[in-house]
């Protein structure tokens, strides 16, 4: 189902590396410390999977000085700092699919 343009979830859908695409599907991006680059993290059907994968990907990247969407629930990653652009994507993905199994989806 595709969202009608500019409806948000119920969260106001306003989460760092999380944009809403116009035909409603929720993205999510980060970029590369030190570097003009982003490292894409694929197309989410809400904004919440979305910000769970940007932290994720996020704290492979800088570890615990990332600054997280949701602070009460950091991602679940050992020893990730250091991690290829692939390794990133997969963590991000397993870490969004993680985060609605917690919501009951």
């Amino acid at each position: 189902m595709v969202r009608p343009i500019g409806e948000r979830d119920d969260d106001g859908g306003r989460y760092k590396g999380v944009r809403m695409r116009k035909w409603g599907k929720w993205v999510a991006e980060v970029r590369q410390p030190n570097s003009r680059g982003r490292i894409w993290l694929g197309s989410y059907k809400t904004s919440k999977e979305a910000a769970r994968a940007y932290d994720a990907a996020v704290f492979c990247l800088r570890g615990n000085s990332a600054k997280l969407n949701f602070l009460d629930n950091p991602p679940d990653i050992a020893d990730a700092v250091d991690s290829s652009k692939a390794q990133i994507k997969e963590v991000a993905l397993r870490q969004a699919g993680r985060g609605a199994e917690k919501e009951g989806r």
